[in-house]
């Protein structure tokens, strides 16, 4: 069979062998729709269509809210202070054919990511901590607003299928840090479960696949998520034991990472020869057996060149024994989450 870079892929997200490693940078075109008007508009202080205000700077990786302004101060209040766009007033044709006009639906997977999921949402409204303190003496209100914001992520999920037609949708979400997760997990059962639950099922309903990310230790919450049906985690960092989790969970879980990032392949001042050592090393653990993607999620973007050389100097003779061309991959330099190029108004008159 002659295999697409898309139908690798699509075996992976099946959980099966893949005849070469499938990777997000060759086998997926994504975006963060234009037409949601959701986290930081651009560089310095900008606001959202909730309200909440964000702070970018050239010298961070990523927006981060103002705390000393947080849009909930009160979390029994929130109700009375958070409004929801009216989804249908906004352009999603128009914006899904600029958004996606160089998408090579033939031959890659078709990928929309979420921002923003419902805890992640709590703390860009309250501020982070005093969403934690939140969580802590009223999980009930806590529980009602991100029951809401699913709600909300539901309907634009739908929309995401009508107007962009996407194989995927990356539902972004943060339940950790490097050492532990947020909360405890009877608390996350309880709270967040439930409505991550609504939201994965919309994705199926909808004929996507569901992926989610979250980044730290969060392998204790592996099983709840593989219970819940989701279809693919990423980054998994390496803190989890990636090798491990794709032991006992490959045939119901595809796994996309798994890089040594924090260790090395982010880290100032690793060489070259450190990072090609270091990437080389997590294909030879993680490749065996598919039901795997490849995802660095670098940060220094400069080093995404190196990395699809080395992806493609080991899938070359992967493809030669498919009859498959292997063609040299070149880095895009686009960056999926800068938000600050947004140009034109994406509401109807």
């Amino acid at each position: 069979m002659n295999y697409t870079e898309r139908e690798c892929t699509l075996l992976a997200l099946k959980h099966q062998d893949t005849p070469w490693v499938p990777a997000v940078d060759t086998g997926q075109d994504s975006c963060i729709p234009t037409v949601l008007e959701e986290g930081a508009r651009g560089l310095g202080i900008t606001t959202d269509w909730f309200g909440v205000k964000y702070i970018l700077r050239e010298d961070q990786p990523g927006p981060m809210p103002v705390e000393s302004e947080p849009l909930i101060e009160e979390i029994e209040d929130w109700q009375d202070i958070v409004k929801f766009p009216n989804l249908d007033k906004y352009d999603w044709e128009g914006c899904a054919a600029r958004d996606t006009a160089s998408w090579d639906r033939k031959n890659k997977v078709s990928n929309i990511i979420l921002i923003n999921g419902m805890f992640e949402s709590l703390h860009m409204f309250c501020g982070f901590e005093n969403a934690l303190c939140n969580i802590m003496t009223d999980e009930d209100a806590c529980s009602d607003f991100m029951s809401a914001m699913a709600d909300y992520k539901i309907e634009v999920i739908r929309r995401v299928k009508k107007y962009y037609n996407a194989d995927k949708i990356q539902f972004h979400d943060d339940y950790a840090n490097n050492m532990q997760l947020f909360m405890d997990i009877p608390k996350w059962r309880r709270m967040i479960r439930p409505h991550l639950k609504r939201v994965v099922d919309a994705t199926h309903e909808c004929g996507m696949y569901y992926e989610h990310h979250s980044c730290g230790m969060i392998r204790d919450l592996v099983p709840d998520l593989v219970d819940l049906g989701i279809d693919a985690l990423n980054p998994v960092q390496l803190q989890n034991n990636p090798k491990k989790l794709k032991d006992q969970f490959g045939d119901k879980l595809t796994l996309s990472g798994g890089f040594d990032n924090q260790g090395c392949i982010d880290r100032p001042d690793a060489t070259s020869e450190e990072v090609k050592a270091s990437l080389q090393r997590t294909l030879e653990v993680m490749a065996p057996g598919g039901k795997w993607i490849a995802r660095t999620s670098f940060i220094n973007r400069s080093r995404t060149q190196l990395w699809l050389d080395v992806l493609d100097e080991y899938n070359r003779p992967l493809k030669e024994k498919c009859g498959v061309e292997a063609v040299r991959h070149v880095a895009s330099g686009i960056d999926l989450y800068d938000l600050s190029e947004r140009t034109g108004t994406t509401k109807r008159d």
